[in-house]
């Protein structure tokens, strides 16, 4: 059996890295902690957002929103250094018209430490959120 081994040191020459802004790099990592549960990275056990209880019912919405932002808001003060004055708002819910319901979306300001601009990210919770105790992935 032939085995192959990277070199060490590796060597980076002419390879060329995908670049992304400030403001991208931020919002992917705000997605990853937001996605990630607590206690799920091993070198890193708090890294990641606590999950909720799992026997919250939809009737106790407006308790799981004011959690959900709390624990997304001290997670992301935890993990993410480059944002300051971290403000989380969790929307949505059921319909008023009560035809269904509407995933969980989280509103994200903050300024950014760098350079003191504003920050601004919503994303969308995906809708097995209702099912499961942590929604594991980010629309």
């Amino acid at each position: 059996m032939n085995e192959i081994y990277f070199e060490l040191p590796l060597q980076f020459d002419g390879v060329r890295f995908k670049t992304i802004t400030l403001e991208e790099s931020i919002a992917k990592l705000v997605s990853t902690i937001v996605s990630t549960p607590r206690g799920s990275v091993k070198c890193d056990q708090y890294f990641g957002t606590q999950q909720l209880a799992p026997d919250k019912s939809l009737v106790e919405l407006a308790s799981i929103k004011e959690e959900l932002s709390r624990t997304i808001k001290e997670s992301i003060e935890r993990n993410e250094p480059r944002l300051d004055k971290v403000n989380v708002k969790v929307s949505g819910g059921p319909k008023p018209d009560k035809s269904g319901v509407a995933p969980l979306k989280i509103q994200l300001t903050a300024i950014i430490a760098a350079n003191g601009k504003s920050f601004e990210l919503e994303k969308a919770l995906s809708e097995d959120y209702y099912r499961t105790p942590f929604p594991g992935r980010v629309g």
